[in-house]
């Protein structure tokens, strides 16, 4: 069962910077070019902490990593950010727009108890690195802070349990970049009690943040091994966690396009697609028609995905007709979720079987990149920079959680939850006033 607990948030102080522009995205998506646009949007700006530039006389004891501890220790001896008295849980509604309609996604923040994966309490969906856990692991040993929430869905055990919907005390409500900012503060205990009591009955997937997941539980076992008494109550035994209802309205998930940068198509690429998909022409010429994307969209019932670059100048609609024979390309231990998942049936069906580009490929880089805009996948193919390109639809929240509720982890670059979560609104500090 989750254990879920208020804490002792680190924020910044509305009264010495505006919010809107201390905040960042997450650091995983940020270029070099963004980093210092935010480096100069503010200098309190939550990027120098979280993803400080690199210099290449960096040492051991002179780094990035040291300069955002001291910029932390900094802000708040000076006032710059300040840490709630009381223990709360946290209440944030971000508002964004997306498709021309208006969208709200609810969450709260919370102290989570940290679980190892085998005991089924909180879910991974996806594979990590090793490059970004090192990076968030030196980062959290120097700063002693959870910087950035990992973000989670929730989903009840019983279909009778309803989550709570408790607003709080206003803390920040403003517009950054496009989107609305609205976090609250939760301080009556009977209020923390119910949410808390809720979530103790909730299966808790990973949606973004795996590498700071690990890197929590990393961080949490160095700890106890260097301890000389350990009573599971120390803070680093939780970690900083947005949580969303798997079933809130504002939850949206977009697709991963893929681009192919192979050095050529083979000459029986679409031969050899037909063996186990049924090829429709659905657009010719330069454009990309909405007529050709909305094809792609009401394909949802089944399989399918918009190729363009398989022929000069046009648009493939491929829908798969043999599903048995694209999953006998696929690992015989792979749970049935998984293999009914779009993104495998494109890897193994397609980019597998028909291109050469294997696991193996897909873990080094090189033969394919990826994107959220089907436009920037046609200029890809229009400009020579990819030789081909796959649009699919999203993948379904549910067939996320079926698949982690089987103990699979999707494909690379199966989900990308919109919009991001922001880093800066709220930090965990694990010791400390």
């Amino acid at each position: 069962m989750a254990d879920v607990r208020p804490f002792r948030g680190l924020r910044f102080d509305p009264a010495v910077d505006d919010p809107a522009l201390t905040i960042a995205p997450p650091y995983d998506v940020i270029s070099a070019a963004e980093q210092r646009a935010l480096y100069e949007r503010s200098t309190h700006n939550v990027v120098r902490i979280e993803y400080g530039e690199q210099f290449p006389g960096d040492t051991t004891s002179e780094n990035r990593y040291m300069r955002a501890a001291r910029d932390l220790r900094a802000w708040t001896s000076s006032g710059v950010l300040i840490r709630d008295a009381v223990p709360v849980i946290y209440s944030y509604q971000l508002e964004f727009a997306w498709g021309g309609r208006s969208h709200t996604r609810s969450h709260y923040v919370a102290a989570v108890r940290l679980e190892e994966w085998d005991k089924g309490i909180i879910k991974p969906h996806e594979h990590t690195l090793s490059g970004p856990k090192a990076d968030r692991l030196d980062l959290l040993r120097a700063t002693r802070t959870q910087i950035s929430p990992v973000y989670c869905l929730y989903r009840a055990k019983s279909a009778r349990s309803q989550a709570p919907e408790i607003i709080g005390v206003p803390l920040y409500d403003f517009e950054a970049d496009g989107q609305r900012h609205r976090l609250s503060a939760i301080t009556v205990a009977a209020d923390i009690e119910r949410i808390a009591a809720h979530l103790h009955h909730c299966d808790l997937y990973i949606a973004d943040g795996h590498h700071r997941y690990e890197t929590a539980l990393k961080y949490r076992d160095e700890c106890r091994a260097a301890a000389a008494s350990w009573t599971g109550e120390e803070p680093e035994n939780f970690v900083l966690m947005a949580l969303t209802d798997a079933a809130d309205p504002g939850l949206l998930v977009l697709p991963t396009h893929r681009l192919l940068t192979v050095p050529a198509i083979p000459a029986d690429a679409l031969a050899r697609i037909t063996t186990s998909f049924r090829v429709e022409t659905v657009a010719s010429g330069d454009d990309l028609d909405a007529g050709a994307l909305a094809r792609l969209e009401h394909a949802q019932t089944a399989t399918a995905f918009l190729a363009l670059g398989l022929a000069p100048g046009t648009a493939h609609l491929l829908t798969l007709e043999d599903r048995a024979a694209v999953e006998r390309l696929m690992p015989a231990d792979r749970p049935q979720a998984w293999k009914r998942l779009d993104v495998s049936v494109l890897q193994y069906g397609i980019l597998n079987h028909v291109f050469g580009i294997d696991d193996a490929a897909l873990a080094a880089g090189g033969a394919v990149s990826y994107t959220q805009d089907p436009r920037a996948a046609q200029d890809a193919v229009a400009t020579g920079r990819a030789k081909a390109a796959f649009l699919l639809n999203a993948t379904p929240v549910e067939q996320v959680l079926a698949v982690a509720d089987a103990g699979g982890r999707m494909p690379q670059k199966s989900t990308y939850f919109y919009p991001k979560l922001p880093t800066g609104l709220v930090m965990n500090r694990l010791s400390g006033g």
